[in-house]
């Protein structure tokens, strides 16, 4: 035996709708009066604080669509990371109707991610699961406003910890030791010991090199996204900035257009720019060269804003020149303490 609910859901604006329906809210038949008793107090009350929503069959799968349909106002690098960030879920996920999407699906996503578990995936750490459940939540949420689902399951989701260690950095002499280095790329390391990201040095070209005002005009940012490469404007609005060149930086890049033929300042040997990956691959095999411990290519940000730091630029003026909106951001996540100038700060304590 079955039982049926026979309600009226009429909405907030005065429009007539009735609702039956044999199942719960769990999708469950009703096999019981009481079951049935419980169903129909849960949607009056619904009804009455006007939270009820109509049942839809809405899929995980057809709402990523939707939602990543409706972001016209994304560079297509971003659309593209969140496409990259959705596909587990939309593999393992996207026949689940959204209405019926419970805390364990996710979290045994999750599990499955940090496992490399998920078919033609390798195991996932807690950047890219962030990642993933940063741009769910946005959906489900955008979801709930407009009526189609009555509660946002993502926010029950935990997020993994991230390492939050610090963060390497060379040192004043390896600094040198590299700028001072007769390599085929040593005007790029000087960029990118200058504060420059990777994407702003890859997109970087000779017309935006002012050799009469000394400066460099940061305008343009190229990323890799998966097998894409997408240029555009800078991260930021407070990346699209104008630098001044110091006289090492000035020597370095006269050189190296005197013997680069290329549109682009960072190339490689037949005048093609650079990828990112490219870029890092590069800057690792020099340090190896070198025989400099390894940081990544993004540290040489981290290195100069602490070298800057340590002669006392201010923290707003590093900030601008790293082309950050805020000088806080810059300070807590950028600026670190050289070791020597710890035994400095130890020492004035004897003064």
């Amino acid at each position: 035996m079955r039982y049926e609910i026979l309600t009226d859901v009429t909405k907030q604006n005065g429009q007539r709708k009735r609702l039956r329906t044999r199942k719960n809210v769990d999708g469950r038949p009703l096999a019981t009066e009481a079951m049935a008793r419980a169903e129909l107090a849960r949607i009056q009350n619904d009804v009455a604080t006007h939270n009820f929503v109509a049942r839809r069959r809405v899929t995980v799968e057809e709402a990523c669509e939707q939602w990543l349909g409706s972001k016209h106002g994304l560079k297509p690098s971003t659309l593209r990371c969140y496409e990259m960030w959705l596909a587990p879920l939309r593999q393992e996920l996207g026949h689940v109707e959204l209405q019926q999407l419970e805390k364990h699906h996710i979290n045994t996503l999750i599990d499955e991610l940090k496992l490399g578990k998920v078919p033609g995936y390798k195991s996932w750490g807690a950047g890219p699961i962030n990642g993933m459940l940063g741009r769910f939540h946005k959906l489900m949420e955008d979801a709930r406003k407009q009526g189609h689902i009555q509660r946002n399951v993502v926010e029950l989701v935990d997020r993994l910890p991230q390492d939050n260690t610090e963060l390497n950095i060379l040192s004043e002499a390896d600094m040198f030791k590299i700028l001072d280095h007769p390599d085929r790329d040593r005007h790029v390391w000087a960029l990118a010991l200058y504060g420059l990201r990777r994407g702003e040095m890859a997109g970087l070209r000779w017309e935006q090199v002012d050799f009469t005002a000394r400066t460099l005009s940061i305008t343009e940012n190229r990323v890799t996204v998966g097998k894409d490469t997408y240029t555009g404007t800078p991260k930021s609005k407070a990346s699209k900035r104008i630098l001044p060149m110091p006289d090492e930086l000035y020597d370095l890049l006269i050189d190296a257009q005197a013997r680069i033929e290329s549109e682009y300042v960072v190339c490689d040997e037949r005048g093609k720019p650079l990828t990112g990956t490219t870029l890092s691959s590069r800057w690792t095999r020099m340090l190896q060269r070198l025989e400099i411990k390894h940081v990544r290519l993004h540290d040489a940000r981290h290195s100069c804003a602490s070298l800057l730091h340590a002669r006392g630029v201010p923290v707003a003026t590093i900030a601008a020149w790293l082309g950050h909106a805020s000088s806080a951001f810059t300070m807590s996540r950028y600026v670190h303490s050289q070791d020597a100038a710890l035994i400095g700060a130890a020492q004035s304590y004897r003064q």
